[in-house]
């Protein structure tokens, strides 16, 4: 009986605790990220994301500054450094202006769909054990020698799906539909010579918090009142 008491008692210290710890991490996810994984619940993933986080198949899109400046990322290399956190390296590229970086990526918490899609006419309907995505804090630092360096900080979503093999993927069921994306950082880049700091963000297929920078509705389309930003003859590559 004792025991049990013991148990019950331990119950209603520790589970009011994870809950409050639950919302303490909820409270410092960007509200933007929160409104794209409402339909969601806490999940385990234990798998290496680097394949994800490496993928290529669609080329990323993004800006920098208020004046939506095109911003151009090349993630050449990811490596799982410890459980939830990866190594990363690349080059970016603002006008004429290439720099080297290397950073992490932190897993903050994965998350399970309860209501997935299935694609276009159900066409992954059974062919999937569940859709989910990841939340990440990332850290990218450009080489300090380089003409306009900076250090890259935010948050990362991106979506995967767990196949019927138990493996986790990146997800591209919904790559026809008008409102997919994967793969969506959304933050800031400040100087290492002024300390200035701008907005910088970037993703495939969309670009998260970009304002009136895309104005398409099947597709990113540039405002034109931004192609003299770096955007003239920008063409969509998939």
């Amino acid at each position: 009986m004792s025991k049990l008491f013991n148990y019950l008692a331990l119950l209603l210290v520790v589970l009011p605790f994870a809950s409050c710890q639950e919302k303490k991490a909820e409270a410092n996810v960007p509200k933007w990220i929160l409104s794209m994984v409402s339909d969601s619940k806490n999940t385990s993933a234990e798998t290496d994301f680097s394949n994800i986080l490496s993928d290529k198949s669609v080329p990323y899109i993004g800006y920098i500054g208020t004046d939506y400046q095109k911003f151009s990322i090349d993630i050449q290399k990811v490596q799982r450094t410890d459980d939830n956190q990866y190594g990363v390296s690349g080059i970016t590229v603002v006008k004429n202006n290439r720099c080297n970086f290397r950073g992490t990526i932190d897993i903050v918490e994965n998350r399970e769909f309860t209501h997935p899609t299935y694609g276009v006419d159900d066409s992954m309907k059974g062919q999937f054990k569940r859709r989910g995505c990841s939340i990440a804090k990332y850290n990218l630092e450009e080489e300090t020698s380089q003409t306009g360096s900076g250090v890259f900080t935010g948050y990362l979503l991106f979506y995967w799906y767990e196949n019927n093999h138990r493996h986790i993927v990146y997800d591209n069921i919904d790559i026809d539909s008008d409102a997919y994306s994967n793969c969506q950082y959304a933050g800031t880049w400040q100087s290492y010579k002024t300390n200035k700091v701008k907005p910088c963000c970037w993703g495939q297929c969309r670009i998260p918090n970009s304002g009136d920078l895309d104005i398409g509705s099947c597709e990113f389309i540039v405002n034109p009142k931004y192609r003299s930003k770096g955007w003239e003859g920008f063409i969509q590559a998939w």
